[in-house]
């Protein structure tokens, strides 16, 4: 019974402070101090880290309003100086010539391939159209990345024509010549230093068939337009030279097999484009046609003497054993 009548004496001293609140300050005075009460933050001191009592907080100051924050001034960005954009190369660097591209370039070397044209498209890249040494034409491009038509550069290998581009016609540096990949200040370099497309080393007065011609002296270090191999002026292969208009050289035998690909157009000289004067004999052999193989590509090794078969005597015999028949 005496927990009972200590809860009822409380309750009863509640309600008479109650009674004497809204006597002195009015009705709402109850609902002010237990608001009050609610918003005042807890006094009880706080122990710090060497165990002593913080400073009590002052129930009579307003805790209300939040203190006034100071405005962070916000760092200006500092701009870094660009950097120059460095080109990256398309394909990996080789720092030495492979053993594949060595076998390759033995076979530009040694096996006869003809240059029926050059053109350059842009101050970095040229396309080249290359009589293979079975006699199919295909069409190199020497760009950021030198490419081939011919099947074994479709296959994504590294083909001869591309190597005989670079190193037979173009002249290039021989640690560019085994690249994959080309950057614009190498091609810009190549290009450079290749010898000129002939039909823009004439001049006007070579070009112009009105203007009586006169053979040109063969160089010690002439070479001829269309094949780029040796001329010699006595005692080598058979020349002949442009008695239309510009006087200059080239290996008959190159020159038949030019003929043969222009495929009955009007046959023109390879340095000045001027229409070519030639035997009837020798006419006559220019209007052949080539023919376009299983392959789809035109060949012209009946009419350049070629034999149309592969010389595989560079080759590996396994894969000869497995690509024999399948010509590129």
């Amino acid at each position: 019974m005496a927990p009972r009548r200590t809860l009822e004496a409380s309750l009863s001293l509640k309600s008479r402070a109650e009674a004497i609140l809204r006597a002195q300050y009015g009705p709402d005075s109850l609902q002010k101090v237990q608001k009050k009460q609610r918003t005042t933050p807890n006094t009880v001191p706080r122990r710090t880290k060497a165990g002593s009592k913080a400073q009590p907080v002052d129930l009579r100051e307003d805790h209300t309003t939040s203190p006034v924050s100071t405005p962070v001034k916000k760092r200006k960005k500092t701009t870094l100086p660009s950097s120059p954009l460095i080109e990256k190369r398309l394909r990996r660097f080789r720092a030495h010539p492979p053993g594949t591209f060595l076998q390759k370039l033995e076979r530009a070397r040694t096996q006869r391939m003809i240059v029926l044209s050059r053109k350059r498209t842009s101050s970095t890249s040229e396309d080249i159209d290359i009589v293979g040494s079975t006699g199919n034409i295909y069409t190199v491009t020497i760009d950021n990345v030198p490419s081939c038509t011919c099947p074994d550069s479709l296959k994504g290998n590294e083909c001869k024509h591309k190597v005989y581009a670079l190193n037979t016609v173009l002249h290039a540096p021989e640690n560019l010549v085994y690249q994959l990949a080309l950057l614009t200040s190498e091609l810009e370099e190549i290009f450079a230093g290749a010898p000129p497309i002939p039909a823009d080393t004439v001049s006007d007065a070579d070009a112009d068939p009105n203007v009586k011609s006169k053979r040109k002296p063969i160089e010690a270090d002439a070479e001829c337009p269309i094949c780029y191999m040796e001329m010699v002026a006595d005692g080598g292969e058979e020349l002949v030279w442009c008695k239309a208009a510009c006087g200059n050289n080239m290996h008959k035998s190159c020159f038949d097999q030019w003929v043969a690909s222009q495929r009955g157009s009007t046959v023109k000289c390879v340095y000045c484009r001027t229409p070519w004067e030639m035997d009837a004999k020798d006419l006559k052999k220019a209007a052949t046609q080539g023919a376009i193989n299983g392959e789809g590509y035109v060949n012209v090794a009946e009419q350049f003497g070629m034999s149309g078969r592969r010389d595989y005597s560079s080759y590996h015999p396994f894969w000869v054993r497995n690509q024999l028949g399948m010509g590129w």
